[in-house]
C-alpha cells in the first residue's frame, strides 16, 4: 500500500464522543479512571472540556447488557447522550428557586427510574403502588422521551408552589387540604394523617419503596446525567440553582443505598457554583477527576491508530503486543511521526512538541484537541503528498510541516468554538492581543487594553482561570503567558512585551 493510499484510509477517530459512540470501545483507553466508574467506586466525575468524561458515559451506556448479567447494576440516562438537551425547555419557564429545583429532580429521577424498572419487566406491589401514586397525579407523561417527562414534572412542580402560596379562603378540599377537584397525590413534605387517608404520599417513602424492590431483586440503579455543560449554559444563576440542586438531591438519595446516580461535569463549572460556598460539597466523596499523563495520551494515539487495520498490516505489528508495551507505543509513534518538527539540537521531539501545542494555560492536554491535531495532520499530508509537496522523512507517515499546517485548524477551532462561544465577555479582550507577544505583565495589558491596572489584572486573572493565559512569575510581580494553543490563530509574536 503506498503513502497516499495509507492516508486517505487512516482516521484517529472523532473528537467528540458524542460523534462515535459505535466505534468508540475500539481504541477506548481502559484507564483506572474507568475501571472506579465501572466499578462503582465513584459517582462524580469530574474533567475539563474534551477530557473524556462523555467517552466514558458512552461507553457506560454501551455495556447495558454487560453490567445488568455480571454486575446486577440497571443503568438509565437523564438526558440525551446527542441532539438538545432535553433540559433546553427549562430555560423558558425555569423554577425560580434552588428549592423548585430539587423537587424537580426528585420527581424527574423517580418517574424515569420507574419506567426502567418497568421495562427489564420488574412490576411487583410496590412498583405497582408508585404506579398509581403518580397516575393518581397525573405524572403519567403523554409520550416516554425524557423531554416530556421533564416538562410533566415542571408543570407538578410549578402547580405544587402555586398550592403552598393560596392565601387564606380559598375553597379546599377537608381530606387533602388541597384546592377542590385537584388531585395531586405525590408531595414533597410528609403527608399528616389526614392526608395519608386521602391517599397522599411523600416523594421519599416512594423511593423507598423503589429501594426495596431493587434490594429484593438484588439490582442497583444507576442514573446517568451528562452534557451539564450546555443544559443552562445561557443563564449561570440558573446553572448554579440547578446544579447545586443537583448534588443536594445526590446526598438526599444516599440512603436509599440500591439508587445511584453518576453525574458527569467540567471541573471549571463546579468551581464556579462552589465558589461562593456550598455546605453540601464536603459530603460528595466518592468523586475522580479525569486527568492525562504523557504517557496515557501516548497510548491514547496508538490505541486509535492500532484501530485501523491497514496501519498494523503495514507496520507488521500485533495491537496488543504493542499496547501492552510502553517503549512499543512509542516506537510505532515514531514510525508514524517525524522525530522533529522544529530541527535543532535544543528543539523537542514530536510527541512533546505535539503536547506542549495543544496544551492550555491551566496545563491541560485535552484529547479533543489532540484527536483534532491528529485528523487535520492526515488531511494536510495528503495535501502533501498529492500535490507533489511532501518534504519529510522518507520513513515517516507525516511531514513536520503537515503538524504545522494542521495547529492553526486547531488553534482557529478552539478559540472560536470554545473560548469565544463560552465567555464571550472576554473576546474583546483577547481579539486586542492578536499581533502582539506571547508574554505580558499588568502594565503592559493595561497599556494594551487601555485600561486601569487594577482592572488590567482582574481581566487577567479571569483569563487565567479559562486556560487563556498561564500565569507565570510570583503572587507580586505575576507575568501571563499565551499558550501555543492559541497562537496561531492569533497571530501572536515570540517574546515579552516588555
Amino acid at each position: 500500500m503506498d503513502k497516499l493510499e495509507l492516508l486517505e484510509k487512516l482516521t484517529f477517530g472523532e473528537r467528540i464522543a458524542e460523534d462515535e459512540s459505535t466505534k468508540l470501545k475500539g481504541y477506548f483507553v481502559s484507564t483506572h479512571i474507568w475501571s472506579q466508574v465501572y466499578n462503582g467506586k465513584t459517582d462524580v466525575i469530574y474533567g475539563p472540556k474534551g477530557s473524556g468524561k462523555s467517552a466514558i458515559y458512552s461507553i457506560l451506556e454501551g455495556e447495558v447488557d454487560d453490567l445488568f448479567f455480571n454486575k446486577n447494576v440497571l443503568i438509565t440516562s437523564a438526558e440525551n447522550p446527542r441532539g438538545n438537551t432535553v433540559f433546553k425547555g427549562l430555560t423558558l419557564n425555569p423554577p425560580t428557586s434552588e428549592k423548585e429545583f430539587v423537587r424537580l429532580w426528585k420527581l424527574y429521577f423517580l418517574i424515569i427510574t420507574n419506567s426502567i424498572l418497568l421495562d427489564w419487566g420488574i412490576n411487583d406491589e410496590n412498583i405497582k403502588k408508585i404506579g398509581r401514586s403518580l397516575e393518581s397525579s397525573g405524572l403519567k407523561p403523554p409520550e416516554t422521551n425524557l423531554r416530556s417527562i421533564l416538562k410533566t414534572c415542571m408543570d407538578y412542580v410549578k402547580s405544587f408552589g402555586n398550592i403552598e402560596s393560596l392565601q387564606p379562603g380559598i375553597d379546599l378540599n377537608e381530606a387533602t387540604g388541597l384546592p377542590s377537584g385537584l388531585s395531586m397525590k405525590v408531595s414533597f413534605r410528609e403527608p399528616n394523617t389526614a392526608e395519608r387517608k386521602a391517599g397522599i404520599v411523600s416523594v421519599e417513602s416512594l423511593y423507598e419503596l423503589l429501594n426495596e424492590t431493587l434490594i429484593k431483586n438484588e439490582i442497583s440503579l444507576w442514573i446517568l446525567i451528562d452534557r451539564l455543560d450546555v443544559a443552562f449554559s445561557e443563564n449561570l444563576d440558573l446553572e448554579t440553582n440547578a446544579l447545586k440542586a443537583l448534588f443536594i438531591v445526590y446526598n438526599d438519595l444516599k440512603p436509599y443505598g440500591n439508587i445511584e446516580l453518576k453525574i458527569f461535569l467540567r471541573d471549571d463549572i463546579w468551581r464556579r457554583i462552589t465558589k461562593q460556598g456550598f455546605r453540601e460539597a464536603s459530603h460528595i466523596t466518592k468523586t475522580v477527576t479525569i486527568t492525562w499523563t504523557r504517557e496515557s495520551l501516548l497510548n491514547l494515539i496508538i490505541s486509535r491508530a492500532l484501530n485501523n487495520e491497514d496501519i498494523i498490516k503495514h507496520y507488521d505489528v500485533e495491537r496488543e503486543d504493542v499496547l501492552s508495551d510502553f517503549d512499543k507505543q512509542e516506537a510505532l509513534f515514531y514510525q508514524l511521526f517525524p522525530d522533529q518538527v522544529d530541527q535543532g539540537a535544543k528543539k523537542p521531539r514530536t510527541l512533546d512538541w505535539i503536547l506542549s501545542r495543544v496544551r492550555d494555560g491551566l496545563n491541560i492536554v485535552a484529547p479533543r484537541e489532540l484527536i483534532h491535531l491528529l485528523n487535520e495532520t492526515i488531511s494536510e499530508q495528503i495535501n502533501l503528498v498529492a500535490i507533489g509537496e511532501d518534504k519529510g522523512d522518507s520513513k515517516s507517515l507525516f511531514a513536520p510541516v503537515a503538524l504545522k499546517r494542521a495547529l492553526d485548524k486547531v488553534s482557529k477551532v478552539r478559540l472560536e468554538q470554545t473560548i469565544y462561544a463560552e465567555y464571550p465577555k472576554l473576546r474583546n479582550w483577547i481579539e486586542k492581543l492578536e499581533a502582539e507577544k506571547a508574554e505580558h505583565t499588568p502594565e503592559t495589558l493595561a497599556n494594551l487594553w487601555k485600561v486601569e491596572l487594577e482592572e488590567a489584572k482582574k481581566i487577567a486573572q479571569e483569563l487565567n482561570l479559562i486556560g487563556f493565559f498561564e500565569e507565570k512569575g510570583t503572587k507580586q510581580s505575576p507575568r501571563y503567558w499565551i499558550p501555543f494553543l492559541y497562537r496561531n490563530e492569533l497571530k501572536i509574536i515570540q517574546g515579552s512585551a516588555d
